[in-house]
């Protein structure tokens, strides 16, 4: 992986644990991603319009099909909030983060096995066998013996459900995005990915009858929703150039930096418990993922 990538993934993986951190203390973090979003169009807007002369970046999805790959990313990146939203409404932060960044490579992995039918090393299959397991460590209590059966039921959690799914989401907007760099630039894929998860949010909303929760967010909680979606947006425009200079497996690994980052602050900021089990399982679940990216 380039080093210039890699510092790209490392200063957005810090950016996008510390985003977390208002997320997870909102009451109604779906709204509060619809809000977040809708005030990151506002900001970024002259950047967009301007993007030629700011980034020398040029060019616009060239057909239908171009299109609907962004529509799909934006679409995934909804859900992504959607299911983090569940997660962190029922469990912490050094819990929620760490499965959902370490599982997302993990996805990606079983994708390509399945899909493009690459084959899998030893040091993958190894990488794979230390990521589930630090999975597992991040659920217990405890290392006594009495302990060591705890996570399964953890598993069977919502929590543990809703991080996985949120995974999965992440694997399968990577996999589009590889995609639609071939075609987009960077910061104007990213801008219309997020035209496409705001609408995708509001119609979410206003299904479950809940669209008065983001006039809520955008009149008590300005100062969050500024932070949140400006920190979110800059990570992830940096995440595409990333992308375009990388493969999509080893970037995947290399993200999973964000989960000692969150593991750090759901511990240390936020005063969540067990820190020493979380910081030996997120450090197995990178360590997992760095063994993926070698194989």
């Amino acid at each position: 992986m380039p080093l210039k990538a890699l510092l790209i993934i490392v200063v957005s993986a810090l950016l996008q644990a510390v985003s977390n951190v208002p997320l997870k203390g909102s009451e109604r973090k779906v709204a509060f991603v619809t809000g977040a979003t809708f005030v990151s169009l506002i900001v970024f807007l002259p950047v967009f319009l301007w993007k030629g002369a700011l980034l020398g970046e040029h060019g616009y999805p060239p057909s239908v099909w171009s299109w609907i790959a962004v529509a799909a990313a934006g679409i995934f990146g909804a859900y992504y909030y959607i299911f983090v939203g569940g997660a962190y409404d029922r469990g912490d932060l050094s819990v929620v983060f760490p499965v959902t960044r370490g599982f997302g490579p993990l996805f990606i992995l079983i994708f390509a096995l399945t899909i493009l039918k690459e084959k899998i090393t030893f040091l993958g299959f190894l990488g794979i066998l230390i990521t589930i397991s630090g999975s597992y460590v991040i659920h217990l209590t405890s290392f006594k013996f009495s302990e060591l059966l705890y996570p399964f039921k953890a598993f069977k959690s919502k929590t543990f459900l809703f991080s996985m799914a949120a995974g999965a989401c992440t694997a399968i907007y990577a996999l589009i995005n590889k995609k639609n760099l071939e075609v987009v630039p960077p910061f104007t894929l990213f801008y219309f990915i997020y035209i496409f998860m705001n609408l995708f949010l509001l119609i979410f909303l206003r299904f479950k009858d809940r669209k008065h929760e983001t006039k809520l967010e955008l009149k008590h909680n300005r100062t969050n929703l500024l932070f949140f979606g400006f920190f979110n947006f800059i990570s992830s425009v940096m995440v595409l150039y990333a992308l375009r200079m990388s493969k999509v497996s080893y970037l995947g690994a290399a993200r999973n930096i964000s989960v000692l980052f969150g593991v750090i602050l759901g511990c240390f900021f936020l005063r969540e418990g067990y820190g020493r089990i979380r910081f030996l399982a997120s450090f197995l679940i990178f360590g997992g993922i760095v063994l993926l990216s070698l194989g």
